[in-house]
């Protein structure tokens, strides 16, 4: 095809295609006058409904609800935001953050908008199971106990005062310079005992008896007590199987008596010794 004749079929395309839509134009002149104007209008009230509601005293947050099931709830009034503060330019994140790190057993601050005039801060936390002993550095220093959760993550320091109902181990050899508020605390020893206490979760253990103190001192090895009475020794390895075995015995013990004495389940075959005085 020449490059003459080319050109001009394409021109006449393209007045063909501007006549038509010409054509469109004046057909659906007052249709698209009207859709202008709506979206004009549409505009002006999105804009104006916007500043209407960021500047009514209706929609400043009055009251703020925290749901937590610890007794002791957080503290979050409303002067932590802002006086007068506008539901919507509060910075929902910015409080889940610093709750978060100003309280290091909370896992989650989930905070929600209620309108039009309400903030909901739903509070998960990370619940203890264990405590550590840590024994003071400097002579006359007192030991102090400090409350984990499942992955060693450090939620209080107790001080000198042990929490009740609540495991302490012992022997993982922690200096306090180890451990931060807040932060996982990362030792072997520990470790080891925190999974033993999760394996006892799949077991009847604590249907029967109460896990008072865990000793992580010798390697590969763990010795638990029952009852704050009687000391159970266990090897590192299969756990539930052994608790099942421990369980058939203690029906025919008396803890009282057994405060003296010790089980082995390390071998194939228990032992129930005497403690060395």
């Amino acid at each position: 095809m020449p490059k003459k004749f080319h050109r001009t079929y394409f021109n006449k395309i393209k007045i063909l295609k501007a006549k038509d839509i010409s054509a469109a134009v004046k057909t659906h002149k007052g249709r698209i006058v009207i859709s202008v104007v709506c979206i004009v209008a549409s505009s002006i009230f999105i804009l104006n409904l916007r500043s209407f509601i960021l500047a009514s005293e209706h929609f400043v947050v009055k009251e703020i609800e925290i749901i937590d099931k610890k007794k002791n709830n957080i503290d979050y009034p409303l002067n932590r935001i802002g006086n007068a503060l506008n539901i919507f330019k509060v910075n929902l994140n910015k409080i889940s953050r610093n709750l978060e790190y100003e309280y290091p057993d909370i896992q989650k601050a989930i905070v929600k908008r209620i309108l039009p005039n309400k903030l909901i801060i739903e509070v998960l936390r990370r619940r203890p199971v264990a405590q550590i002993r840590v024994e003071g550095e400097r002579k006359g220093q007192e030991e102090r106990y400090f409350l984990l959760n499942e992955n060693g993550y450090v939620l209080a320091d107790l001080g000198p005062f042990s929490e009740e109902f609540i495991p302490v181990v012992v022997g993982q050899n922690i200096k306090l310079n180890d451990i931060e508020i807040g932060r996982p605390c990362q030792n072997s020893s520990l470790k080891l005992a925190l999974s033993f206490l999760r394996e006892t979760k799949k077991t009847r253990l604590e249907e029967k008896c109460i896990i008072t103190k865990i000793d992580a001192s010798v390697p590969r090895c763990l010795s638990f007590y029952l009852d704050n009475k009687l000391e159970v020794r266990i090897s590192e390895r299969d756990w539930p199987q052994k608790i099942e075995r421990l369980l058939g015995m203690l029906p025919n013990l008396d803890m009282e008596y057994s405060q003296d004495y010790y089980i082995d389940l390390r071998f194939k075959d228990f032992v129930f010794g005497k403690k060395q005085l």
